[in-house]
């Protein structure tokens, strides 16, 4: 199945810059809340059987939510009127789309009447905030899954999804990245834009570590790149508008073509010595003075250092297959 080109990535590429990021050193507790709110950058921009830990109690099927309560007491549907749309999808339908329709749960959709064909399903900017295993455990076909911009804070009910391959949910209000470790089809992962302090050491393991080819991490609350190096076959890794100081643990990533890491709290390009296969680097918005460090990484195509504190292109000369390099708001100095 192909799939389709995401419409917004925070990482982003230039030449339009996303904001300067904040050095103010330690934050409270309220600032990290207001960094999980901040407004989206327009730049910014799946198996092997196994067993499933659930981390999270967020999937009762056996309670429903509360508005399914005061339906009962007569109080009125907020998903009134989706029957009527489902009806219109015939039981082999392959791709469903219902973006921006307010919906708050998805078991009115009565997803396993197209358990033998669905392959796409996309609930993006809806206020769903659960994943309800009822609901998917029998859409065995489906390979790609995006709640982009809804509620849900944690991530279950995908036990089933043996043939799943790309799953998005970003946008969202997770925390941690749970329950996706059987998905060992999944290639694709996006989680920008959530609550996400750091990826625990059981996160990604499994199956998924050796499928997965691109993550992306953008606009959480990440300090380091700690639990992500056994990550072998990942090709793509976004991490913009986090907190990461240093690109320590990434130097086991002998596959990555693409690290973007722009808006962090970077001072020194050490740690990138390893990866030899690397073709586009964004580090635009950080704390770089100097461009040491990148004397292995031949095969760049696509360099942005744009708004540091480098004064000297001294460091890139052997790069020979360099084709695209943006210095914009920096303070280089030309003798």
């Amino acid at each position: 199945m192909t799939t389709p080109e995401k419409q917004v990535r925070l990482d982003g590429l230039p030449p339009v810059p996303p904001p300067l990021p904040d050095h103010r050193g330690d934050e409270t507790a309220s600032e990290d809340e207001a960094d999980a709110h901040t407004v989206r950058e327009g730049d910014a921009s799946t198996s092997t059987s196994a067993n499933v830990h659930i981390h999270d109690n967020a999937d009762d099927d056996d309670h429903d939510d509360d508005h399914d309560h005061e339906h009962e007491h007569g109080a009125s549907d907020p998903d009134e009127g989706i029957d009527e749309l489902m009806d219109a999808f015939p039981d082999d339908e392959t791709h469903i789309d219902l973006t921006h329709l307010r919906l708050h749960s998805t078991k009115r959709l009565n997803l396993p009447r197209f358990a033998n064909t669905l392959e796409s399903l996309v609930l993006r900017q809806n206020l769903i905030t659960k994943i309800r295993r009822a609901d998917f455990e029998k859409l065995t076909e489906l390979q790609e899954l995006d709640f982009y911009d809804n509620s849900i804070e944690h991530i279950t009910g995908l036990e089933n999804l043996a043939k799943l391959q790309v799953l998005d949910l970003s946008f969202n209000n997770i925390r941690h990245i749970s329950n996706v470790s059987h998905l060992g089809a999944c290639h694709t992962l996006y989680f920008v834009q959530n609550k996400i302090a750091r990826v625990r050491p059981e996160d990604l393991q499994g199956p998924i570590a050796s499928s997965l080819r691109s993550l992306e991490l953008g606009g959480n609350r990440l300090r380091s790149l700690e639990n992500l190096g056994h990550l072998a076959q990942l090709e793509e890794l976004w991490l913009g508008k986090n907190k990461i100081t240093s690109l320590d643990y990434v130097g086991t990533l002998k596959n990555l073509r693409v690290l973007s890491i722009q808006s962090n709290r970077l001072t020194s390009l050490d740690g990138l010595q390893d990866l030899e296969n690397l073709e586009e680097l964004y580090l635009s918005h950080n704390g770089l003075e100097s461009l040491q460090g990148l004397e292995k990484n031949t095969k760049l195509n696509t360099l942005d250092i744009g708004a540091n504190r480098v004064t000297s292109l001294e460091g890139i000369a052997h790069l020979s297959k360099l084709g695209q390099f943006w210095v914009r708001l920096c303070f280089l100095r030309f003798y």
